[in-house]
């Protein structure tokens, strides 16, 4: 991962070396908001069944930046923001005993809000007048504040015989706990890496989508060792105005 961002960075720099027009002394500030996927990926035993089940939780970003330029279209771009991530599972399960059907079906949605500080190198690749395309990659830290776990299970009894049914459903939502003892939920702390790719007009309207990839363990500290590591996996697009 250090390489991919060493990398990145680069790349980067060569890009804002060989653009044509002077940014390098323009500072702008603004503010994006969008649509998050967001997931939780596991790794270690059974990460297999795990994945393979997790869907997106869709929720929603918000964020302030600042862009200093440094040299000819090529910025640094510090921000604070505001991530909804999380993770939804799905599932349903059907048997008949006798003239008696009963299926089940279960999900739990895991909605965790996070206020998050990147620092991000954006290099601009300009359009003509009309504007610039935007790179970006950096790191990120991110503070885990608030959370609850969403569980439903309906259960559907059905007689065969008559076709009729009874339904009953029922809830069990949990707020989150953060920090590093084994009773908390989830870690206080995430540290991650940003990938970006956006179009500024000359106005100042943007419209863009970034990639979130968390990089360290979503477990509690004190229960990582029989644990699998659980990391953030993000897809935000957005649409913003700077000035």
């Amino acid at each position: 991962m250090k390489k991919l961002l060493l990398s990145a960075s680069v790349i980067l720099l060569a890009t804002g070396a060989f653009a044509q027009t002077t940014t390098g002394t323009t500072s702008r500030f603004g503010i994006k908001a969008g649509v998050n996927l967001a997931k939780i990926h596991s790794s270690g035993d059974n990460a297999a069944a795990f994945n393979d089940n997790a869907k997106n939780n869709v929720g929603y970003n918000v964020t302030a930046f600042g862009d200093f330029g440094v040299a000819n279209n090529f910025f640094i771009q510090p921000g604070i923001s505001l991530q909804n991530k999380g993770v939804k599972f799905e599932g349903t399960n059907s048997a008949t005993i006798g003239s008696t059907t009963t299926t089940t079906t279960s999900s739990l949605k895991t909605n965790v809000m996070t206020i998050e500080v990147p620092i991000n190198a954006v290099a601009n690749i300009p359009t003509g007048n009309s504007g610039a395309v935007q790179i970006s990659a950096g790191p990120y830290v991110g503070f885990n504040i608030s959370g609850k776990n969403k569980g439903t299970t309906t259960t559907t009894t059905v007689n065969n015989n008559t076709n009729s049914s009874v339904t009953s459903t029922n809830s069990n939502d949990k707020d989150l706990s953060f920090g590093s003892a084994t009773d908390k939920d989830v870690a206080s702390t995430e540290f991650g890496a940003n990938f970006g790719l956006a179009y500024r007009t000359s106005s100042g309207f943007l419209v863009g989508a970034n990639y979130g990839l968390g990089l360290t363990d979503l477990t509690p500290k004190d229960r990582q060792a029989n644990a699998n590591k659980l990391t953030n996996r993000v897809l935000g697009f957005t649409v913003g105005y700077s000035f």
